[in-house]
């Protein structure tokens, strides 16, 4: 018995060199493989154009920075375009690694999902890729290049990404929870649209922020060595801004939620801890004066109740906040670090947010995009109306709006 499970062992261990030494562990050469970080999916005609952006190590000891390189592929599907990218490169388009998809703003029109389920259904890709929709051109992206990280990808997933302490203005959306939204009972779904702003407009405030800050933006340097000035101006002065919400139903886009919607949209379903808002024009001595409000905790409500004639919806949100900052004349309270907020100012911030909302509910029923999820609340918490419901739950639906701004006292 025991010889026979040696002999066993001495088997494994034979099968496990032979794959080895004939290079069956690496079938493809790593001076072959193309580390793909991010995709660009547009359309010509009937043909998708997949733009691939490849990190290319070049450290030296004189030179650290990650160059990037861009090769299309073309093909009547997805999966065709990217092997065609192969073909032409002569490198295996690795896919593990690629945590952005772009998509031409172009395929709003269209179903997305057929493009989506390629990287849904595939191994190759992760679940946590995130998917913006670009405002033009989907490959133009990946040719800008930023100050902050060489590879536009990165930058890119910087404004998407916000750890705590940075306003909660973007919605970020990856394949998974797209395509869950999409294959749900509402078939509704949201991506970030992502906009290229010049840095003179948005340096002139071109860009507004609900948040007080221009934080989502990412500004683009040239490459050394260019002689084409038109072109290192096009590559350099661009910022990034995904504070626009796209909203699809059944694949198609539908509307879009913009900085303020998307804001007060994010504190009913995310954190906002650290997230600023502006609250301007409050009358103080006869003079316009303007707050910095930062939210210290958020506490959003939202119920749905059905009865024999109707649905009703309830949404009740209370967000704690303190003074950031102000542009008051008086300077005894701001040198407390625990500044009240004033009632003028927690009623104007109320109302904001209160006019907000009900723009958000009357955008859903404009569109029939469900970004609120009212239809997933009938189903749990009111099944036995539910197939009453199902069909014209918003035509039959009353909301009440309840927003309580808590200051320090």
């Amino acid at each position: 018995m025991k010889a026979r499970k040696a002999k066993l062992i001495m088997l494994a261990v034979l099968a496990v060199f032979m794959f080895f030494f004939s290079s069956d562990f690496g079938l493809i050469d790593v001076e072959k493989t193309s580390i793909i970080t991010a995709v660009a999916i547009d359309k010509e005609q009937s043909r998708y154009v997949v733009t691939a952006q490849i990190a290319v190590p070049e450290a030296t000891d004189t030179n650290s920075e990650n160059l990037k390189a861009h090769i299309s592929g073309r093909g009547s599907t997805i999966g065709g375009a990217i092997k065609d990218l192969g073909d032409l490169s002569g490198w295996f388009p690795k896919l593990a690694f690629c945590n952005l998809i772009i998509l031409s703003n172009d395929m709003a029109s269209e179903n997305v999902v057929d493009v989506l389920d390629y990287f849904a259904k595939s191994l190759r890709v992760q679940d946590s890729a995130l998917v913006i929709l670009s405002e033009k051109k989907a490959s133009e992206l990946l040719e800008l290049a930023t100050p902050l990280d060489n590879i536009s990808s990165f930058a890119l997933q910087k404004i998407l990404f916000k750890n705590t302490g940075f306003d909660r203005d973007v919605y970020p959306t990856d394949i998974k929870t797209f395509c869950a939204g999409h294959y749900s009972d509402s078939h509704s779904a949201l991506m970030p649209i992502v906009k290229v702003l010049p840095a003179g407009e948005s340096n002139k405030g071109g860009s507004k922020s609900s948040g007080g800050e221009s934080g989502s933006g990412a500004g683009s340097q040239s490459q050394g060595g260019s002689s084409d000035s038109s072109k290192e101006s096009k590559s350099t002065d661009n910022l990034f801004n995904a504070k626009t919400t796209a909203l699809f139903k059944d694949g198609v886009k539908v509307g879009e939620l913009d900085e303020p919607l998307t804001l007060s949209f994010n504190s009913l379903f995310q954190s906002m801890r650290g997230t600023t808002f502006s609250v301007d024009g409050i009358k103080y001595n006869g003079k316009d004066t303007n707050y910095l409000l930062t939210i210290i905790k958020s506490r959003p409500k939202i119920t749905l109740k059905a009865t024999e004639n109707k649905l009703i919806l309830d949404i009740d949100l209370k967000l704690y906040c303190k003074t950031a900052d102000h542009n008051s004349d008086y300077s005894n309270a701001a040198l407390s670090l625990n500044e009240p907020i004033p009632d003028q100012v927690k009623e104007k911030a109320e109302q904001t947010f209160k006019a907000n909302i009900e723009e958000l509910i009357l955008t859903e029923k404009q569109t029939a995009c469900d970004f609120l999820k009212i239809k997933e609340k009938l189903y749990r918490y009111n099944h036995k109306q539910y197939s009453r419901y199902k069909d014209n739950f918003l035509s039959v639906m009353d909301s009440f709006v309840n927003v309580t701004i808590l200051g320090q006292e």
